[in-house]
Parts: structure tokens; sequence; C-alpha cells
């Protein structure tokens, strides 16, 4: 077995067990928000890649075990950074909501996406909220 073939089997069963309850729809719904494509984007002060717009700063906190564009540009990688940065910070999330993680929706994950770690209780998520709104 390849040493990259053994990587990918041991992120991904370390992955297993560390996802977000957030749903392929509410994943969708981020795609539709962010539009970005395959490639990197300015965004302000840092550039963002992929169908969901990942910083770089975004993917250290999902520890995926791939190189931040390769993760960026590849869907269900995306999806899987995505997932585990929800998972490391949807605790945070619904405490500032006044909620249980189980009680959390597709609009709190969306504030999460956009904002980072304390996106839930930053009053410029609600412009985003209002997109996934308008899109989803």
């Amino acid at each position: 077995m390849s040493l990259m073939v053994l990587k990918l089997v041991l992120v991904l069963l370390t992955l297993a067990g560390n996802s977000a309850r957030i749903s392929r729809s509410c994943m969708n719904c981020i795609g539709k928000v962010e539009g970005g494509g395959r490639f990197c984007n300015g965004d302000m002060a840092s550039p963002s890649c992929g169908l969901y717009q990942i910083k770089k700063k975004y993917w250290k906190d999902c520890d995926t075990g791939f190189s931040w564009r390769l993760t960026s540009a590849i869907n269900f990688q995306a999806r899987r950074c995505i997932s585990s940065y929800m998972k490391r910070y949807e605790g945070r999330c619904a405490k500032a909501l006044g909620k249980k993680t189980s009680s959390l929706t597709c609009d709190d994950y969306g504030r999460l996406h956009n904002g980072g770690p304390n996106g839930c209780s930053a009053r410029s998520t609600l412009t985003y909220l209002k997109a996934m709104r308008k899109k989803c």
C-alpha cells in the first residue's frame, strides 16, 4: 500500500467519527451562497478557495491532512473540512445562541462558516444569513 493511500485511509478514519450534524442540503446551500469555483479568489485581506471559499486559517482548523488548495478544490475534501470545522466550533456556536448543539440549524452552521469560531454571535453574519434564506 502506498504511503499516500495509507495517509488517505487514516485521515478518512479519523474524520469519520469527527463530523458535525450539518446536512448535505445545508452544505449545498453554503456552496450556493459562497459561489466559488475551483480556484482561489481575493477576498479582503486573505484569499478564499474553492466552491465553499475556504480560507487558509479555516483549513488549518479543519485538519484534513491535505494541502489547503487541494482540500478546497476537491468537493469531497472540502465537505470533510467543513464538517470537521463545524464539529470543532459547534459547541461555541450553541452556547452563544443559548441552544444545545443538537438544536443547531443550517442558518447557525452558515453563520459559523461565514464568521468563523464566533460567527454565531457576530452581527456581521446576519447579512450572510439573509443570503442563505434568499438562495436556499
